[in-house]
């Protein structure tokens, strides 16, 4: 089968640029070309840059071959650009490869320009590739200097509400235990009713550490595993924000790597958050499905929706680091996330995760 190949051909002889052609054709390239003869045609096609490689020859009556790489460098194109000569020397040769040519061939050895527009088009796609890797290793580097500095903002605004709630909840209470404490008189005719105040604010106190701890990490996660922490986060939920919660799950696997579980927990923790702060949802259902290689997770609800692409944008800018900080999660695991939502048409947030291996050998 041949290889298509758009050209755009230097040449003020009809017949040099018909054995080019002929040459590459030969070759197996399939050529749609067209010839060109002055500086004002070659501007013009330049204008429009429909073609994958230039065949320029060094000596025109009125145009040279490198006067034209200066044009094409100018304009910034980066298509494969060789020269053709019947009269290039050597020192000319290095010249025009200084000057940004990606090669020459010498008229009376066309057999060459085969193999060198072989390799021009390969490295063309190699440098395609390496900028986009380039391009993919900036941003992910931006976005992990975002993610640490919304890590350290993130750490410092729980150790502070964490501080608060210990100082002016559980300390105050036990505080005030222990001002009751050093009061009570058991001969005193009131002494059952205050030992009863100071049991009711011992167990608010313990009520509210468990609170704060379940915050920090459900205990259902170690205990009873990732379905029973799912389930529970879920129902919290939508007892505090009033929709209404559905939980299903189908061939999960018993023993899942903590790292899987954390993983799962944390981005549904997340979105479920998002639900209840943002979506105005009066239903929520939750998913939870075990396949041959992957645990999927869906969370959607019947809520106002959002435009990902703004929002996006909005984490990438650090106004608000969810959504990325749930890429980022899914991606550290391996995994695969989408989002889906409009506006007036609800939110479905999709995730996959592969299996890992636990200490004992299971998936």
């Amino acid at each position: 089968m041949l290889t298509p190949l758009k050209l755009l051909i230097l040449e003020d002889n009809a017949l040099d640029a018909e054995l080019e052609a002929a040459q590459l054709r030969a070759a197996g390239y399939d050529c749609d070309w067209r010839r060109v003869q002055t500086r004002e045609e070659f501007e013009a096609c330049l204008d429009r840059p429909d073609f994958e490689l230039i065949l320029a020859d060094y000596n025109l009556p009125s145009f040279d071959g490198l006067s034209a790489l200066g044009l094409l460098k100018e304009r910034g194109l980066e298509i494969p650009f060789i020269l053709i000569s019947g009269t290039l020397g050597e020192e000319r040769a290095i010249e025009s490869v200084k000057a940004g040519a990606t090669d020459y061939v010498m008229k009376e050895r066309l057999e060459r320009l085969a193999p060198v527009v072989t390799r021009a088009l390969n490295d063309r796609v190699e440098r395609v590739k390496r900028r986009a890797a380039q391009q993919a290793l900036r941003e992910a580097n931006r976005r992990l200097q975002g993610l640490s500095a919304r890590l350290l903002q993130v750490e410092e605004t729980e150790r502070r509400r964490i501080a608060r709630e210990l100082h002016d909840s559980v300390g105050q209470l036990l505080t005030a235990v222990k001002l009751r404490l050093a009061g009570l008189n058991p001969s005193s005719p009131d002494y059952a009713s205050r030992r009863s105040e100071c049991v009711t604010a011992i167990d608010e106190a313990l009520e509210q550490v468990r609170r704060m701890s379940r915050d920090l990490r459900p205990s259902q996660l170690d205990d009873l595993g990732l379905m029973a922490a799912l389930r529970s986060h879920l129902d919290r939920q939508a007892g505090s924000a009033g929709f209404k919660p559905n939980f299903t799950h189908d061939r999960v696997p018993p023993c899942l790597a903590p790292e899987i579980e954390t993983t799962c927990f944390r981005i549904a923790q997340e979105a479920l958050t998002n639900i209840a702060r943002h979506a105005q949802a009066s239903e929520v259902w939750v998913t939870l499905a075990g396949t041959e290689a992957e645990l999927r997770l869906e969370v959607r609800d019947n809520g106002r929706g959002f435009d990902v692409t703004a929002a996006r944008l909005g984490a990438a800018a650090g106004r608000s680091m969810g959504l990325l900080s749930m890429e980022e999660r899914a991606t550290l695991a391996g995994g695969r996330l989408v989002l889906d939502s409009a506006s007036g048409h609800g939110t479905r947030l999709s995730l996959a995760l592969p299996f890992m291996r636990t200490s004992t050998g299971q998936a």
